[in-house]
Formats: C-alpha cells, sequence, structure tokens
C-alpha cells in the first residue's frame, strides 16, 4: 500500500473518453471541477503531465421502479382491523389496495484513485442516490463528490 506523503500531484480523467456525467456536458464540466477542487483544497497539486495519482471516474444513471403503497392504514395500523372479519366479498373500509409504481433514475458516480507508479488501483469509492428531478442532479452530484472525496482524505491518511 501506498503512504499518504506518497502522493503530492494528481491529474483527473473519465473512465470513458467520449461519456459525459449523466449525459450532460454540463455535469461533466462540474464533476470534473469538483474533483479538481477538492483536492487541491486536499493538498494536491494538479499536474497534468506525471502525476502521482489519477482521479478516473464514471457515472451510471440507470432507470428504476419502485412500488409505493399509498392503502390508508387506519389508527390501527398492519395487523388487526374491527373490519377485517367483515363480509368476505367485499373489502371493507381501509382495506382496498393502494399501491402505486413510481418511475426513477438511480445515479452512481465511482471514482478509482490509481497509483501511477505501482499502475494500480488504491481505492475505489461509489456513491450512490435516488433522483426523481432533473435539477436534482447537479446537487446530488456534488454531495456525491464531497462524501468521496472526504472518505478519500480519511481512509489515506489512515494508512501511514
Amino acid at each position: 500500500m501506498a503512504r499518504p506523503d506518497a502522493f503530492q500531484t494528481f491529474f483527473v480523467i473519465s473512465e470513458f473518453y467520449d461519456a459525459m456525467a449523466f449525459n450532460s456536458p454540463v455535469l461533466e464540466e462540474n464533476l470534473q471541477k469538483r474533483l479538481t477542487e477538492g483536492m487541491e483544497k486536499f493538498g494536491y497539486q494538479l499536474d497534468s503531465k506525471k502525476p502521482d495519482l489519477i482521479v478516473r471516474y464514471n457515472t451510471l444513471l440507470t432507470d428504476r421502479k419502485k412500488e409505493i403503497n399509498s392503502a390508508p392504514m387506519g389508527p390501527w395500523g398492519w395487523g388487526m382491523n374491527p373490519w377485517m372479519w367483515g363480509n368476505p366479498w367485499m373489502m371493507g373500509p381501509g382495506m382496498g389496495g393502494g399501491f402505486r409504481v413510481e418511475k426513477y433514475d438511480l445515479g452512481e458516480v465511482v471514482v478509482d484513485f490509481i497509483d501511477t507508479r505501482q499502475d494500480k488501483v488504491v481505492m475505489r469509492i461509489s456513491a450512490v442516490g435516488e433522483i426523481n428531478k432533473p435539477d436534482q442532479r447537479s446537487r446530488n452530484l456534488k454531495a456525491s463528490v464531497d462524501k468521496i472525496l472526504k472518505e478519500f482524505a480519511r481512509n489515506i491518511s489512515s494508512r501511514g
């Protein structure tokens, strides 16, 4: 394992040359900028020629569905209900179905930290979040990068 002081310079790249973060040029630029600024904040210097550490990222966006139960439970909660033994052919109050399917996107940011001297991934950190609205992508991206970089700093400093 590499010592924390073994890395002084870095460079940020996308894992896939032609792919953009969540299919958006704006988010791609924001992701690169946040990773670069975050690494500089931790004391690393940007070096595109011969970095000690490559910060390689990828984003994934997956369509998902989830079932939501919107049936009223009444004051009895699940289980006992005074009407549960009512007419066996009819549902009593509060017994009706209320399930619906909601579509959402699951966004994931994966960052590999690669030691260029050993050509080896020293750490892989990812963040996953549910995205219900398009404007959430930018907010979630910022939060994800912040969490990933904090985790990197915590883990790299414990490797001395």
